[in-house]
């Protein structure tokens, strides 16, 4: 499964909360996005519990960043052209091709 957390920060902040995010384990997703919520991380959890875990953790590292959103993906079917079975594991490939 999978959780994104979007989240307000100074500007000048952005850049340092990023590299901070990208160390922590899980994240897959690291990015700087326009509007009152500027900054977003995706992670990839095993299990919902792990969601307010990992909240938790990112808000001790960076108490500068506020949390305003949580998106949770219950289950994917496919990461970057692997297909994959009830329990999350290789099942199969799909080449992307996104152009």
């Amino acid at each position: 499964m999978s959780v994104t957390f979007r989240g307000r920060a100074a500007v000048g902040d952005v850049n340092r909360l990023h590299r901070t995010l990208a160390a922590l384990p899980a994240c897959r997703l690291p990015a700087a996005v326009t509007g009152s919520a500027n900054v977003l991380a995706t992670y990839w959890l095993r299990d919902i519990g792990s969601v307010q875990q990992r909240e938790t953790a990112i808000c001790a590292q960076l108490p500068d960043l506020d949390v305003t959103e949580r998106v949770v993906g219950i289950r994917t079917v496919k990461r970057m052209g692997h297909l994959l079975d009830a329990k999350g594991r290789h099942a199969g490939f799909r080449p992307i091709r996104p152009w």
